[in-house]
């Protein structure tokens, strides 16, 4: 299992993020700086994914993450983009 975290700041304040790979699967939760809980994202909308492949690219040029998850994560990217042009293209 892999873990990879950040934070943004956001109109409501910082929110943390966290994200688990384990087994093919990505899972993401959030909170906000003094909340007690973590919100888990279900699922996990395209600008939390580039979010994420932004965070794993940086650790990838310092040597600290496999480019075999950068690589599925553009993927990913590719599929969603597939299906919101392949939706336009329905009447």
């Amino acid at each position: 299992m892999q873990r990879h975290s950040w934070r943004e700041r956001t109109d409501e304040g910082v929110r943390f993020y966290r994200a688990s790979h384990h087994s093919s699967t990505w899972q993401l939760h959030s909170q906000l700086k003094g909340d007690e809980e973590w919100q888990e994202h279900r699922p996990i909308n395209r600008t939390e994914w580039v979010a994420l492949r932004e965070v794993l690219w940086r650790k990838y040029q310092r040597g600290r993450c496999p480019w075999e998850l950068i690589n599925k994560i553009d993927q990913k990217l590719e599929d969603m983009a597939d299906e919101r042009e392949e939706g336009k293209e329905a009447p």
